[in-house]
């Protein structure tokens, strides 16, 4: 038998797992019915200042194309024009010459001159604003008129607050914020509070929770206007019955299964494709920049973007990562954030060097995807780059596949992008191959730059492919260039370009703005990967 204080804590832990999920279900509940109450309340608020905005925009409209017309006022030819402008004003009642607080003529073809008093108020905006008016005994109930200079328009300011809303004790208002009164102009209700009517900067929102109401307001960014919405607090208990029947289920049901749930996701969360799609989405991955320089000047023409990943724990090696997302058809993904950080590069690039040419590794899947077309149209229109500044590469066995990628690599050449093979002598290229792609450059693997001057048995393959190289015409760059000696052999055999730890390791894009601007000082013509 357990002992009695064993028993008394196993059931407080019971009722603990139990309860801790229903109670964090019922706050969910409540804090989601907030939360919705308040976007509904902004809902409002953006209806109805999006229909005074729009008002108060055929205003000016009409204000601007009858003093550009220049017409004698209530001649035939303006009553005509006031009422083509009124005909094409959704929001406008009438549109009316004014003079003196009193409507000359109107729209409808009145021309007996109508009174209309002292203005209700003026705003900041030097309009003349007048309440309830009747200006002819037709007229069946009060509208509003708005006076600039000899412009008029009468408003039926029911229209702005005419929006459905869930109940007939929620309150809507349009008002005047530099009146220092807080001139109403149109409200649906009567339950208004004076601190609901602060002011708040143009163009802005706020919301709070006083007095037992939601309260939000919104005010126009253009116009001397602003809008109050004011929902009761009891909708919101109204709305957390309905969302705890969803969450209070939830949360037994989470109490219940919170062991096999633990051990699923710490099983689903391990599996590689789920956690690259999580990194592509943390951004996890970043580019480091690895500088192309010109053999003979030194100057740097380009740079080759190289993945890196980061994860909270460690930084995992490109070698580690990427064979396995080529294999499980995730390098679409890690492609995709490549080129989205490329393009917000670039533009500092070509700040300093129209020229400057940045290569991209693309897998076997990217060019076999019309996607990379898009994406890479994309790049060059985000960036006003041009193809001349993007290569691309891949490595041997991309190329390798069928005529998929033959045509996507001739779309490529002929908008004027550069396709390079990476990494060549490692895989299973032939010259039939070669020829057949028509690439414009071919790398030369680190593999063998490492056997110049050397008596190893591939020391001579170098000599080889520059050969062949030259007979295809292609443009050579040699990788892996870690010493003087190296860099001054290729060059003497007529490699042109080069990159490895010698001009420089890999490096953030403020690392390579630096060394572009360091460098840009040798005097030495300009040249491209061309």
């Amino acid at each position: 038998m357990f002992p009695r204080p064993r028993i008394a804590i196993a059931l407080v832990v019971i009722l603990a797992a139990i309860s801790a999920p229903i109670l964090a279900s019922v706050y969910l509940a409540w804090h989601q019915s907030l939360s919705s109450q308040k976007a509904q309340g902004l809902t409002y608020s953006h209806d109805v200042l999006r229909r005074v905005d729009e008002t108060a925009q055929q205003f000016a409209t009409a204000k601007r194309e009858m003093d550009h017309a220049h017409l004698a006022p209530c001649s035939p030819q303006d009553l005509a024009m006031l009422r083509q402008i009124a005909l094409g004003s959704s929001y406008l009642q009438a549109v009316a010459r004014a003079s003196r607080n009193s409507v000359l003529c109107d729209s409808q073809g009145v021309t007996t001159p109508a009174s209309l008093g002292p203005p209700s108020l003026i705003s900041a905006h030097h309009v003349a604003e007048y309440f309830n008016i009747k200006l002819s005994p037709r007229q069946w109930r009060p509208l509003d008129v708005f006076v600039a200079g000899q412009t008029a328009a009468v408003v039926d300011p029911s229209l702005a607050i005419d929006v459905a809303t869930e109940g007939p004790d929620i309150e809507l208002t349009v008002f005047v914020p530099s009146a220092p009164d807080r001139t109403r102009i149109a409200s649906l209700g009567g339950n208004f509070r004076a601190n609901w009517f602060q002011t708040i900067p143009p163009g802005s929102e706020n919301t709070v929770l006083e007095n037992g109401y939601i309260v939000t307001q919104a005010r126009s960014a253009k116009w001397d206007l602003a809008v109050v919405s004011a929902i009761p607090e009891h909708y919101v208990y109204l709305h957390v019955f309905h969302f705890a029947l969803i969450f209070t289920p939830i949360g037994v049901l989470c109490g219940i299964l919170l062991a096999w749930a633990v051990n699923y996701i710490a099983q689903h969360r391990s599996s590689f494709p789920t956690t690259v799609r999580r990194a592509v989405r943390n951004r996890e991955f970043f580019v480091e920049y690895q500088p192309i320089v010109e053999l003979q000047s030194r100057r740097i023409v380009g740079a080759e973007a190289l993945v890196r990943w980061k994860t909270p724990l460690a930084t995992i090696p490109p070698d580690h990562f990427i064979p396995l997302a080529e294999e499980r058809g995730l390098m679409h993904l890690i492609t995709g954030q490549v080129l989205a950080m490329v393009a917000s590069d670039l533009p500092r690039i070509l700040a300093l060097d129209p020229s400057f040419e940045v290569a991209i590794n693309m897998s076997s899947s990217d060019l076999k995807s019309g996607q990379t077309i898009e994406r890479l149209d994309h790049l060059l229109a985000a960036t006003g780059a041009q193809p001349r500044n993007i290569g691309i590469e891949a490595t041997e066995r991309a190329y390798l596949h069928d005529r998929e990628t033959a045509q996507l690599i001739g779309v490529l050449r002929s908008k004027g992008f550069r396709v390079a093979i990476d990494d060549f002598g490692t895989g299973y290229s032939s010259l039939a191959c070669l020829q057949s792609l028509s690439l414009d450059t071919l790398k030369i693997d680190k593999a063998f730059v490492d056997t110049i001057d050397t008596d190893g048995a591939t020391s001579q393959v170098v000599h080889h492919i520059i050969e062949m190289a030259r007979s295809l015409q292609l443009e050579l760059v040699a990788e892996g260039v870690e010493t003087e000696a190296q860099a001054q052999f290729l060059a003497l055999r007529g490699v042109r370009y080069a990159q490895g730890w010698l001009f420089g390791k890999p490096r953030p894009i403020a690392g390579l703005l630096n060394e572009i601007e360091r460098r840009s000082n040798i005097d030495a013509p300009v040249s491209v990967l061309a």
